[in-house]
Order: structure tokens, then sequence, then C-alpha cells
């Protein structure tokens, strides 16, 4: 599981520090808001974990899911 940061760098999309306005989300082609696969919680993009196959998670879901390891 990776943070949306970590992600997108590996994507070649670099998520700007602080306060991100809606331009750059429209510019990469990405939404605001994501939801939770697992327990289908909304929540702002930079906030959002990833897993290898694309799927988003909260973080306390994406915790859940580091302790099956």
């Amino acid at each position: 599981m990776k943070t949306i940061k970590n992600f997108l760098a590996e994507n070649d999309i670099t998520m700007p520090e602080g306060t991100i306005n809606g331009a750059w989300f429209a510019e990469h082609n990405l939404p605001m808001i994501v939801s939770c696969t697992c327990c289908g919680m909304t929540m702002a993009l930079p906030s959002a974990y990833v897993d290898e196959d694309g799927y988003t998670y909260c973080s306390g879901c994406a915790d859940a899911f580091a302790g099956e390891d």
C-alpha cells in the first residue's frame, strides 16, 4: 500500500505541497474526491492510499491491510 503522493510520483506526476487548487486535478485528469474501496468512506485524493491494483483506501483500512502481511 502506498500513499497517493508516492503512487503518482511513480507515474511521473508530482503532487504539489500545501493547498492544491482544482485546476491541478483537472490538468492531470484526477478526481479531487475518491472513496475507499473497503469501507466506502469518501476523502480528498491527497489523503488516499493506493494498492498495487490502483484501488484507493482510507488510512484506517490501509492500516488494517498493512497488519495482514
